[in-house]
């Protein structure tokens, strides 16, 4: 519920935001609908509008919460996702949106890179399990990206449009195919510097998983790079709206 607060008092009224529920048990989506109800019924002044949540009875992973939400037709010429737990805060989300409408990019993937004027608080554990999956990611995805797993993301909508026939993906991987499909459709990508807190309540293990999310990576490559290359720049004026 903090979260939704932070995001009702920090964004402005462009932002239009949907919750997108993934197997929740019958409890928890009965008490969600009602905080999200709660929301929508205060005055909003200038902040964002909440629109009706999404749920779904079994859990289809990542992927399937986002692509529930992004498949809902819209005229937003922008998408985006952002992980609920509040780890990227609601100035962090405006900061970052800023940025992408003031260049010529195509997407946006937030970074949790370390570095000058930046926070980035993160266990040990976190840190060497995500440098891990980095290296995975650039040696067998082939993506010369810091950090394809940080849990905020904005594009073109019309980019989204041009690559949606061939997502496939739904679990912790559904990132890497995302920005695979991005480069291989001509789309360009700019990585972004976040604030970002370690929220507790991660399930990935780093000995556990290692093998497996090399082997889901090494797939979603060979089949991303087996499509026909078809170059389509979607912006191409700076700050189009």
């Amino acid at each position: 519920m903090s979260f939704l607060e932070d995001l009702r008092h920090g964004l402005p009224s462009r932002f239009s935001i949907r919750v997108s529920d993934d197997g929740s048990t019958p409890f928890e989506r009965e008490r969600l609908a009602a905080l999200i109800q709660s929301v929508q019924q205060r005055p909003m002044h200038e902040g964002p509008v909440f629109l009706d949540p999404l749920f779904t009875l079994r859990n289809t992973g990542k992927g399937g919460a986002i692509l529930r939400g992004w498949d809902v037709p819209g005229d937003a010429e922008l998408v985006a996702f952002v992980d609920a737990d509040g780890a990227v805060s609601a100035s962090e989300i405006l900061r970052a949106e800023v940025a992408f409408r003031n260049t010529i990019q195509d997407a946006l993937f937030a970074s949790r890179v370390k570095m000058l004027g930046r926070t980035v608080e993160r266990t040990l554990k976190r840190h060497l399990t995500g440098r891990v999956f980095a290296t995975l990611v650039s040696n067998v995805g082939r993506i010369p990206a810091y950090d394809t797993q940080c849990g905020l993301k904005i594009l073109l909508r019309s980019a989204f449009e041009k690559i949606r026939p061939h997502q496939q993906t739904l679990g912790f991987a559904f990132d890497v195919e995302l920005c695979l499909l991005l480069r291989k459709c001509g789309f360009s990508i700019i990585e972004f510097p976040v604030d970002w807190r370690d929220i507790p309540g991660s399930k990935v293990s780093l000995l556990r998983d290692s093998w497996r999310m090399a082997w889901e990576i090494f797939r979603i490559q060979r089949r991303v790079e087996a499509l026909p290359a078809s170059p389509l720049r979607a912006r191409e004026n700076p700050g189009s709206q």
